[in-house]
């Protein structure tokens, strides 16, 4: 029985696209599986692990969404780089 979609998973295709646009395509295609897989705590860290591996700052708008989201877990990797983000300000992905 499939699960319907969520905001999470809304969100987390978001990285998935954007992950493909800077052409890291495995990480867009196992962050694409982790949102399959309902895993979203473990999927806003590994969307963030990446975005800041392949040096793509996303849109602030972004970052606040995933701080959010009921799965966003404090003192996480999430967290931490969504707040290092927040403090460098500005994105590297253009709309």
């Amino acid at each position: 029985m499939h699960r319907g979609t969520t905001p999470d998973d809304l969100l987390l295709n978001k990285f998935v696209k954007i992950l493909e646009d800077h052409k890291r395509y495995k990480e867009a295609e196992l962050l694409d599986a982790t949102a399959i897989a309902g895993e979203f705590a473990a999927g806003f860290d590994f969307a963030m692990l990446a975005c800041k591996a392949s040096g793509i700052v996303p849109p602030t708008h972004l970052i606040h969404e995933i701080m959010s989201s009921p799965w966003f877990e404090k003192d996480s990797y999430a967290d931490d780089i969504c707040q290092e983000f927040l403090r460098r300000g500005g994105s590297s992905v253009t709309p």
